[in-house]
């Protein structure tokens, strides 16, 4: 979650092309739904899908969900049409696939310039890798990072793609590093497995705790799982609302420093906590 308390727990790619997704992806419970336009669209229906969704997200279906376009990368020659459609759309979120450097992450400003959305920038290949921390310096509050792990192993060379283990393993953390360095938030490379319910709930836990704030969907089979594993539990919640309570009374006695649980509380450990409140309200909110 980032400083405006927007969610990102489940993140679900629709494809642009098929209107009967499109249709079903309003009632689905995602945080946040992007309408693909790269790689669940074939070259030859680039344009009708592009319009297509432009009709969905200019219809009552859409009007309060968060909503994300995933365009076509910088070099394509769908690139400006894409923008320009998006810019018909008031304030839809651009995806920019395969951000390779802080300079793509410009070029789609620059084609934009009467935009003012936020940018989804996806990491997702070897250079990426190496200058996701120039990508997030250049982005402003409310952007997002994310990670694209299928891609990335491809443009490696690996036959393995498993986020938890090697190469992949290590660029999925730079991209969360970089994230928190420059306050922007990070979601999480999507779970391949779509019927294994233990298996996508142990990779969203991983992300989770290499302090992803939500992950990327390709199934809306995935999307409650991803959401439980990204709320607060009532235990966790119980806790850090005891741990403030006792930290109140500590700053009332001029102590910085006590013990819960027989470990250490400072400063750092009550953000940690404030954070977990946080997340719950903004859940709690978007359900009222």
């Amino acid at each position: 979650m980032t400083s405006d308390n927007t969610l990102h727990r489940s993140v679900l790619f629709v494809p642009g092309s098929e209107q009967k997704r499109i249709e079903k992806a309003a009632n689905i419970a995602a945080d946040i739904l992007v309408f693909d336009l790269e790689d669940a669209v074939s070259p030859a229906e680039k344009t009708v899908a592009r319009q297509r969704v432009v009709d969905a997200l200019t219809s009552p279906d859409f009007k309060k969900r968060q909503c994300v376009v995933r365009i076509n990368g910088v070099t394509t020659p769908w690139f400006n049409d894409d923008v320009q459609a998006v810019s018909t759309l008031g304030n839809i979120a651009i995806m920019l696939p395969k951000c390779d450097s802080a300079d793509d992450l410009l070029q789609l400003k620059n084609a934009g310039q009467a935009l003012n959305v936020r940018t989804f920038g996806i990491v997702e290949t070897a250079r990426s890798v190496l200058s996701v921390a120039e990508i997030a310096q250049q982005m402003t509050a409310g952007d997002v990072l994310c990670f694209g792990h299928v891609d990335f192993a491809s443009d490696m060379g690996l036959t393995d793609n498993n986020a938890g283990k090697g190469a992949v393993y290590h660029a999925r953390c730079q991209v969360a590093l970089a994230a928190h360095a420059y306050g922007i938030a990070a979601i999480d490379n999507i779970s391949l497995d779509v019927r294994d319910e233990t298996a996508i709930r142990n990779d969203a836990l991983l992300g989770l705790s290499l302090g992803y704030s939500g992950k990327l969907c390709i199934h809306p089979r995935q999307v409650d799982i991803i959401n439980d594993v990204y709320t607060p539990t009532d235990e966790q919640v119980k806790k850090a609302s005891d741990i403030l309570a006792l930290w109140d009374e500590a700053q009332n006695s001029g102590q910085g420093v006590f013990t819960y649980d027989n470990k250490m509380v400072d400063l750092p450990v009550i953000l940690a906590q404030e954070s977990i409140l946080a997340r719950r309200k903004a859940i709690t909110d978007s359900i009222n």
